[in-house]
């Protein structure tokens, strides 16, 4: 057997090196067995979502005292001042007091930029996101003298930075307006003021 061997030695290489190729191509994962298919799925939906929430369009009303009134197509975290942009900034007669440049904008809002005088009107189609009340750059929604900032204050027809001072200065020194005709205590706030922010504000 030893001399078949010798003559013959190719019969033990010629096997020995096929079971080595069989035993390391049967135990090599595929390439689909190496890829998670729960990862793989997670990472798409992952990748799908982020790109959708990026490129979500929303659409806004704008009306009012501004040089191209129509509804404008905005992205999420675009502000008021963006919106009255898109429609070619505001005409000679807006007020811009009444007017919330930061406000944060939503889908399907109505703008109204009043003219200097103007009340606000009530817009039937409201924004449905804010429990039916039309937007313009300040909010429809009152605003309490008693719990507002500055800068809401400032929100108010005909209240600047030293009014809206004023009034905290005065809660801080007296308590809370106990109705709105007390607004009038405050220094620099006649009657005449106060008619004219009766419908915007509250206690």
């Amino acid at each position: 057997m030893k001399e078949y061997l010798r003559k013959y030695p190719y019969l033990i290489t010629v096997p020995a090196i096929l079971a080595v190729i069989v035993f390391f191509f049967f135990s090599r994962p595929t390439e689909e067995e190496s890829a998670d298919p729960a990862l793989f799925s997670m990472e798409s939906s992952s990748v799908m979502k982020t790109s959708e929430s990026s490129n979500q369009d929303w659409y806004v009303d704008v009306k009012g005292a501004v040089k191209r009134a129509g509804m404008y197509r905005i992205t999420q975290g675009m502000r008021l001042m963006d919106a009255i942009d898109l429609a070619g900034g505001f005409t000679e007669e807006a007020d811009q007091n009444q007017i919330n440049f930061s406000k944060l904008l939503t889908d399907q809002e109505i703008i109204y930029v009043p003219k200097i005088g103007e009340e606000i009107p009530a817009l039937n189609q409201a924004n449905p996101n804010d429990g039916g009340s039309a937007s313009s750059g300040s909010d429809t929604t009152k605003i309490n003298i008693n719990t507002a900032d500055a800068a809401e204050l400032q929100q108010l027809s005909g209240i600047g930075e030293k009014k809206a001072a004023d009034i905290i200065k005065y809660r801080e020194e007296n308590g809370s307006f106990q109705t709105v005709e007390d607004l009038t205590k405050v220094s620099g706030i006649g009657e005449k003021t106060l008619e004219n922010l009766k419908d915007s504000i509250t206690i």
